[in-house]
């Protein structure tokens, strides 16, 4: 009966209605964050975990196909966020553990890393927007490919495709303004 409730109220949501969407948010809130929970051991992190969740599902909404059902689907998005924020968190930990006692640069080193993420920065600015967006959701955000490609509302090869120009422009880009060899 509740998967019956859920399609009408999907159905709802993607004809526009908030109250409907909020629905089902009140219906799987305290699901998705045990959920999410289980995965991460850290409370504030499931938290943080089901509201992404629930945000990349009502954008997701669109490409959500009717008949399937609406829990196991937004589960699917809680699981590869749990796991985004897990790598994040491991990568972060490993970068944290791999750090010697002094790790500050010279001032030296300081100017020259400066500048260069002044440079990269401007040649990122550079992109076309199409191609920036798609780069920063892949490597600022953290993003998947598919989470992009709902996002943005385009194929999944698009993606691909913008990610690989976006790098490829500003590989060319930055040897041409800080003379490196390819």
């Amino acid at each position: 009966m509740s998967s019956l409730q859920d399609a009408a109220l999907v159905d709802a949501a993607r004809d526009g209605s908030d109250e409907a969407f909020a629905e089902l948010v009140d219906r799987y809130r305290a699901p998705v964050v045990r959920f999410a929970y289980r995965l991460t051991h850290d409370a504030d992190e499931a938290k943080d975990i089901a509201q992404d969740a629930f945000l990349r599902a009502y954008r997701g909404l669109p490409a959500f196909r009717r008949g399937r059902p609406f829990a196991r689907w937004l589960f699917v998005i809680a699981r590869n966020v749990s796991l985004d924020s897990i790598r994040r968190r491991k990568r972060a930990s490993s970068v944290d553990a791999g750090r010697s006692e002094d790790t500050s640069p010279s001032p030296e080193e300081f100017a020259l890393r400066n500048d260069e993420a002044v440079r990269v920065r401007e040649a990122v600015a550079l992109l076309q927007p199409r191609y920036r967006a798609a780069l920063e959701m892949y490597y600022v955000r953290g993003m998947r490919y598919r989470e992009i490609a709902l996002e943005l509302g385009i194929p999944l090869g698009t993606v691909k495709t913008y990610i690989s120009r976006a790098k490829r422009k500003l590989r060319e880009e930055l040897e041409d303004t800080m003379g490196l060899a390819a």
